[in-house]
């Protein structure tokens, strides 16, 4: 692991137990798993996860948006 950091969020428990339970399935940590999910995560051109929504742009309609 390249220059391990801890996390310190504050996350909802359901969510912070379903990583652990998927990273259990996936006979790995915790850790590794966040890393692996974040390493791969699909990009749009923002540099964003795709499946993150749009924000609306002030004056600018929604057609005239990337």
């Amino acid at each position: 692991m390249e220059n391990p950091q801890p996390i310190g969020w504050r996350v909802k428990g359901a969510n912070k137990q379903h990583v652990i339970d998927m990273a259990q399935s996936a006979e790995m940590s915790a850790a590794e798993f966040f890393d692996l999910m974040v390493e791969n995560l699909e990009l749009d051109e923002r540099g964003l996860p795709k499946w993150l929504p749009r924000k609306e742009q002030e004056g600018q309609l929604p057609i005239d948006s990337p």
